[in-house]
């Protein structure tokens, strides 16, 4: 009975700890905000904790999650004591590292509260879409908070400029009402980065990762809602394919920090007091497609604008990232075998049978139309803007390495290395082009996707050749996959055209090519702008919100969501007679 009642108190607590941290962090003069009140919380928390998990007849899901919470409590305090002891006569700034220790822990105990809590609401909820729609809308208003706290600017900014922010972030997006070095402070950029990592993953993608660490016994119907917000038919061993994915994102992102801080280390001319932090901020930026950088022009910038091996590094990151998870981990298994297969055979004198069609059609469709679409962006740029923004760069390597990187960035981040002011007109339709295609499904990037492109353009294809079914390398293509794919195309092509004509209601002054562009940047989640942004009314910047969203969760999440009902119908049941309809 006593330990329901801690229970209580420490649901109760949660939100309370939650308020002082915000409180703390947004305001320097937060008078409580202290080494002693900080330590006395943590040791209150973990003291709770213990007697918690004293009690036998815990739900085996919630100890685990007691006793992680205990466990990074309790790491905080023995560090901070064993400062305390041990340094404080030799360290004069100790009181600011126990601050930094003891915040970082409450505020991973409130990320693995809210982690237990999703996972209660998504198990009672029958709708993953709605749970998927509804995570990102949640996390675009909480960063808009965040980002409106006095610590987080350098001057005040209205609601509407910090929702846009925060939903390009989340959304992974890159349009800006703002100058993201000029007015946001150190903690405001970290506010920015955390939202960029969360929206790259999906919050539920990490809530799937500590839910690893406190599983007893995962239900299938977890695992069902888990495989679509990972975007994978199976439900086997759904949880440790989230743990992969954050793991690799981690690890990749990390390596990235250091090929940019070396990158970047010996030119010295970074507009940034620290070159650290450009470096994590921009792996992580570029890897979640994201397209935010902390200098004032962006990779235009003079400092960056002629680094070509810093494009280089950017690029690689923005590809790996708009790839799709599930892609790369296929690719990768069939890497290893081959390198396996080769090894046994050359050292050991082994055979070693691959197994069959490890590389599966969905992983060959996404590689050759990325590819594709790579080379031939990269051709076009190289051509189409030779005597034009890239008059600039002198070298021959260094015009074909910016128009790879154009054609990287083009099609899933809100990078640039070019004077977009000066693009001609063909580069502007063919950039839209681009930008409305996007990156592949199950990646960090949006758009219509490559395989969603990629089936419509071979189904004109087949049926031009008398075909009534896709045959792709000896497989038939789902009638099902196929109707998606031209759905989505259509969807995107209303949703589209309607935000252009309301947009150019409410801002008439501003031209129609500039209007499109924009319009098809904030959809595809690509981030380019032709200047636009800052100047658009805010009925317009509401509109551009809405397209971000819907470009991140998707349109057909977003109907499924609000549309589709969990039990079986009736259709499944009767078939009508068929109807012809004359089309053409």
């Amino acid at each position: 009975m006593i330990q329901i009642r801690f229970q209580n108190f420490l649901d109760m607590f949660t939100p309370i700890i939650f308020i002082y941290i915000i409180l703390s962090l947004g305001w320097k003069t937060f008078r409580f905000f202290n080494v002693e009140i900080l330590l006395g919380i943590v040791l209150i928390i973990s003291m709770l904790h213990f007697l918690i998990l004293l009690d036998k007849n815990l739900d085996k899901g919630y100890k685990s999650m007691i006793f992680l919470s205990f466990f990074i409590l309790m790491l905080s305090l023995i560090f901070s004591f064993l400062k305390i002891f041990f340094f404080y006569y030799y360290n004069e700034n100790i009181t600011s590292d126990i601050k930094i220790y003891t915040l970082i822990s409450l505020i991973v105990y409130v990320l693995i509260r809210v982690t237990y809590f999703m996972r209660i609401v998504y198990v009672k909820i029958h709708n993953p879409a709605f749970i998927f729609i509804t995570s990102f809308v949640f996390l675009s208003f909480l960063g808009s908070i965040l980002l409106m706290l006095p610590a987080s600017t350098v001057k005040k900014i209205s609601f509407i400029d910090a929702l846009f922010t925060s939903t390009s972030a989340v959304c992974v997006t890159g349009l800006v009402v703002l100058d993201t070095a000029k007015d946001f402070t150190y903690l405001g950029k970290i506010f920015i980065l955390i939202l960029i990592e969360l929206g790259g993953l999906g919050i539920l993608t990490i809530t799937s990762f500590f839910s690893y660490f406190f599983r007893d016994g995962f239900s299938f119907k977890e695992a069902i809602f888990i495989s679509n917000f990972l975007n994978t038919k199976t439900t086997n061993n759904v949880l440790s394919l989230a743990v992969k994915v954050v793991m690799f994102t981690l690890t990749v992102e990390f390596i990235g920090t250091l090929l940019i801080y070396f990158s970047i280390k010996e030119k010295n001319t970074i507009e940034s007091d620290n070159i650290l932090f450009f470096s994590i901020f921009h792996s992580i930026s570029a890897f979640c497609n994201s397209g935010f950088s902390t200098l004032s022009q962006g990779l235009y910038s003079q400092s960056v604008r002629f680094n070509y091996i810093f494009q280089l590094i950017i690029a690689f990151l923005l590809i790996l990232g708009g790839i799709g998870f599930n892609i790369l981990f296929n690719f990768f298994t069939y890497i290893w075998l081959t390198i396996k297969k080769y090894f046994l055979k050359i050292f050991k004198d082994e055979d070693f049978r691959c197994p069959v069609h490890v590389v599966t059609l969905n992983t060959k469709i996404v590689i050759l139309t990325t590819f594709f679409l790579l080379v031939f962006g990269t051709v076009f740029y190289y051509i189409s803007e030779y005597h034009c923004s890239l008059s600039e760069h002198s070298s021959f390597h260094g015009k074909w390495i910016v128009s790879f990187f154009s054609s990287a960035t083009s099609r899933t981040a809100g990078f640039h290395v070019l004077n977009m002011n000066t693009f001609t007109p063909i580069t502007i339709f063919f950039t839209i082009f681009l930008m409305w295609i996007g990156a592949s499904p199950a990646s960090t990037g949006g758009g219509i996707k490559t395989s969603t492109f990629a089936l419509a353009l071979m189904n004109v294809i087949s049926l031009s050749r008398g075909k009534n079914r896709l045959e792709i390398q000896r497989k038939e293509i789902s009638s099902e996959s196929i109707r998606l794919s031209f759905s989505i195309i259509m969807l995107s092509i209303i949703v589209i055209y309607i935000s252009i004509l309301i947009i150019i209601f409410l801002d008439p002054k501003e031209d129609i090519l500039s209007i499109s562009f924009e319009v098809f940047s904030a959809f595809s989640t690509a981030g380019l702008s032709l200047g636009i942004t800052s100047n658009l009314s805010n009925g317009s910047k509401l509109i551009l919100i809405l397209l971000m969203l819907l470009g991140r969760i998707g349109i057909f999440n977003v109907m499924i969501g609000l549309l589709k009902k969990n039990k079986i119908g009736s259709h499944h049941y009767y078939r009508y007679p068929k109807g012809n309809i004359l089309i053409n």
